[in-house]
């Protein structure tokens, strides 16, 4: 028995060493000319390979990746997906798929294939790479739905927006304090956030009205004004929207205001005011969103109340920081984020939102450049300038913004795939576990033998059910 063994090891490693020298395969060949930017070689040797074996998936992803290669996005769309058919689990195509719509600017579906890649992947550095580009896509996105929507204005059907529809505008800073004027995007978060766990509602994203109000070339007070409310619930297809303000009575106290107005019409369908220390803040922020929950007349599940309840710091500088940092961002500064986020979470250490917004915005920084400390504080000192004038604000957020979301360079190259790569020896692979296999069952020296395993026979798995 053990002889036998062992002359299956040495065929097998026979075996190996005559493949191993028979060079590099098909696959490898042109994976080198890839890399060479020899892309249209590489497209003629698969599709000759492909006659011969037409759904052979790694052929298939290498003829499409020299198409991505030339620009030829139609063709690359078409073949990567066709991979994804053969392959469901090919990290790398979903990863290119992913690339090319974004190249076509179907964003979408960019973010949908990037979403995947992340699913397949075990490179979980590349994952926080993927994420940030989501992020930035998703701007683009929303840039994109605004202009669309800003083009076709004169078509928008109000009379069709679902009811249930609702927008969230940034809080204006009517007090003297310049220093809480970052809580007029995170009171405006924070209530999104809540608002969104109410299962009747559907809110408006922040970063939609962001990019919307960008492209309107609207400041703070614009925002709010009674006149523009219909034409913004319009654009947004909200069919209500929550304008609100806030100001210091003291330095310790603090006077929140909350309107909800139909988008239609601009007239005012709830009130509410809260009042109380700054440093229960969140409380205050609780109890403004029950009390526009209550004017709405929505009755609220055991489990949404529970839900809305949640903070996500007990620290108000923490929380003031992380507003700071959604200001940046929206401004396409990365590097002045990272630092505000990083405060944040420096402030609160259990505050896990600032610490994946901060890892986010240095992945950001990254993929479309360094913002300088010197252009950062001019552009902030820009800002402030124009808060002192108006009591918020103010200035047009489209000159807020040191670097647009169009200007994010091109995804670099995927990572290898998680599974054995393009071009690996199958075959060699295959030599080799049973070798391993063989050798598990063998210990070194003369006659010795492990215990054989119970089970030698594997059950085979019942067939596949029927698809659903």
């Amino acid at each position: 028995m053990i002889s036998l063994k062992r002359n299956l090891v040495f065929i097998a490693a026979v075996l190996a060493l005559l493949l191993i020298s028979c060079g590099p395969s098909l696959s490898e060949i042109t994976t080198d000319l890839i890399e060479q930017g020899r892309n249209d070689e590489a497209i003629a040797r698969m599709r000759r390979a492909l006659v011969n074996s037409p759904n052979n998936p790694q052929y298939i992803k290498l003829l499409a990746i020299g198409h991505y290669n030339k620009k030829q996005y139609d063709d690359a769309e078409k073949l990567f997906l066709q991979v994804l058919v053969l392959d469901d689990e090919d990290d790398q195509a979903a990863y290119y798929l992913a690339a090319t719509y974004e190249a076509e600017k179907k964003f979408d579906k960019a973010i949908q294939y990037y979403r995947l890649y992340n699913e397949l992947t075990f490179l979980g550095e590349y994952k926080e790479t993927v994420e940030a580009r989501i992020k930035i896509l998703y701007r683009q996105q929303m840039e994109a739905e605004a202009q669309r929507a800003l083009a076709m204005e004169q078509q928008l059907d109000v009379a069709k927006i679902p009811a249930n529809t609702i927008a969230i505008l940034y809080f204006e800073n009517k007090g003297e304090k310049a220093d809480l004027n970052p809580l007029q995007k995170g009171l405006s978060e924070m209530v999104i956030t809540d608002l969104s766990k109410v299962k009747s509602l559907k809110v408006v994203e922040r970063v939609r009205l962001q990019e919307l109000v960008q492209e309107m070339n609207l400041g703070e007070t614009d925002i709010v004004d009674q006149k523009t409310a219909p034409r913004l619930g319009k654009l947004l297809g909200a069919n209500r929207l929550v304008k609100g303000s806030f100001f210091n009575l003291t330095n310790e106290k603090l006077n929140i205001d909350a309107f909800v107005t139909k988008a239609r019409t601009g007239e005012i369908d709830a009130s509410t005011n809260i009042s109380g220390n700054i440093k229960d803040f969140f409380r205050l922020e609780k109890d403004l969103v029950f009390k526009i929950i209550d004017e709405m007349k929505i009755k609220l599940s055991e489990e949404e109340r529970e839900a809305i309840l949640e903070i996500p710091t007990e620290d108000f500088f923490a929380f003031l920081q992380y507003a700071r940092g959604l200001d940046f961002e929206d401004r396409g500064q990365f590097t002045q984020a990272y630092e505000a986020y990083s405060q944040a979470a420096v402030s609160d250490p259990n505050f896990s939102q600032a610490k994946t917004s901060a890892s986010s915005a240095k992945k950001s920084e990254q993929i479309v450049g360094v913002t300088s400390a010197n252009e950062g504080q001019q552009s902030t000192e820009k800002s402030a300038g124009n808060q002192q004038q108006t009591g918020n604000t103010g200035n047009k957020n489209s000159a807020n913004r040191t670097t647009s979301t169009n200007a994010a360079p091109p995804p670099p190259p995927p990572p290898p795939p998680s599974d054995p790569g393009v071009g690996g020896n199958i075959v060699g692979d295959m030599i080799t576990n049973v070798i391993n296999n063989i050798n598990d069952t063998v210990i070194p020296g003369a006659n010795t033998q492990n215990t054989p395993p119970t089970n030698v026979v594997q059950i085979l798995p019942g067939p596949p059910g029927e698809p659903k």
